[in-house]
């Protein structure tokens, strides 16, 4: 389990495609296989045309970096092929998945998923008009 932090500049709209770029920051604890991994980081961001709150079709590099017990780190570049974004019950699930190109796990697949419990204050911030700037939530990285 970790935490995720994505900014969306401009702001995402729920019907109005626009260029946008995201940059998207994690970190996890340790993994739970005894692999000499103490953490995990994770940063991603890109510059999406016709970008929605509904659609977000982005294929971006991401950067896993793994913080090892003898205190070195280890680097994997992994494509992401895909954003896909739900919801269970009043929870948003926005899932990342691509595949290890390069580095630790090279050639396994990679899910990023983020659960968000919307402000109660502002239930639809891809109806406002700065749009749906951020999102912070609990997250899990999985690799398979």
């Amino acid at each position: 389990m970790g935490q995720q932090l994505t900014t969306y500049s401009p702001g995402l709209k729920q019907l109005v495609p626009q260029t946008v770029t995201y940059t998207s920051t994690g970190s996890y604890g340790s993994c739970p296989v005894n692999d000499g991994v103490t953490a995990v980081t994770y940063s991603e961001g890109s510059t999406v045309p016709d970008a929605t709150c509904i659609a977000f079709p982005s294929t971006a590099t991401a950067t896993l970096v793994w913080h090892l017990v003898n205190g070195s780190t280890q680097q994997s570049t992994v494509q992401v092929t895909g954003i896909d974004i739900s919801a269970a019950g009043l929870t948003q699930v926005y899932t990342s998945v691509g595949t290890v190109q390069s580095g630790r796990y090279a050639g396994h697949l990679v899910n990023v998923t983020v659960a968000i419990i919307p402000d109660l204050t502002n239930l639809t911030p891809c109806l406002t008009s700065a749009g749906l700037t951020q999102l912070d939530g609990v997250s899990t990285l999985a690799i398979v």
